[in-house]
């Protein structure tokens, strides 16, 4: 017969398995996520920016002031 009880033992072993896992992947990949997440926040700003921009510029066409 089999247990099926867990442990804390087998809980500890099984996250340490699997983020010995993980890392291997990420050192694989090096730097590109990295990059990838710093060019992705860079876009966000400079697009949230551009939106700043056209409303305040549209906000002085409205006579709305700052």
């Amino acid at each position: 017969m089999t247990s099926l009880m867990v442990t804390w033992t087998d809980i500890f072993e099984g996250t340490g398995k699997f983020f010995y896992w993980i890392f291997k992947g990420m050192r694989v990949l090096g730097q590109g996520p990295n990059i990838f997440i710093s060019l992705f926040i860079v876009g966000l700003l400079a697009y949230w920016t551009m939106y700043l921009v056209k409303y305040k510029n549209q906000s002085k066409r409205s006579g709305i002031p700052d």
